[in-house]
């Protein structure tokens, strides 16, 4: 179990959990009304902000100027920044056209559109003969930089 300290803003509560391999932290925003809204959970084992489903306010990670509203310290020294999406409607999450972890992107997504990649650069790879008689550690270098190539097209043409 990996220590962890949360540090939020005025009206945002949290929960920490820990059960069954699973790791997170579960927020909600209280402005002054009745229940609190749950506005989502950032899982510490994955690194990724789930947008609470169906919620009006739309959190995900968020850089350190983008005015955050809780501050989660994983360790001793890994910093991460959560609340409101500016950039995000409130139905659903919209993705930056950068990949490389610019902004406010989905990275459920983003993962699941890399993995697709990664399939397709392993499927590539081992159909071709020429790579047959490279050793194993340079097979996967080749594999990590034909990923990078299809999935830096893919953001190119359609940023989704």
């Amino acid at each position: 179990m990996v220590a962890v300290k949360v540090i939020p803003e005025k009206g945002v509560e949290y929960k920490v959990w820990n059960k069954n391999e699973k790791h997170r932290v579960y927020f909600t925003v209280n402005n002054g009304g009745g229940k609190p809204t749950e506005v989502g959970n950032y899982d510490i084992g994955s690194g990724q902000f789930y947008p609470a489903r169906g919620g009006s306010i739309t959190w995900n990670i968020v850089g350190k100027d983008e005015n955050p509203q809780a501050l989660i310290i994983i360790g001793d020294s890994k910093k991460v920044f959560v609340g409101k999406s500016e950039n995000a409607s409130s139905s659903s999450q919209k993705r930056t056209t950068s990949y490389n972890g610019g902004g406010n992107n989905n990275n459920r997504d983003r993962d699941i559109k890399r993995g697709m990649c990664f399939n397709n650069a392993t499927n590539l790879v081992a159909s071709n003969p020429a790579y047959h008689a490279m050793n194993d550690a340079d097979v996967v270098v080749e594999i990590m930089n034909l990923t990078d190539m299809l999935f830096a097209e893919y953001m190119k043409r359609y940023g989704n």
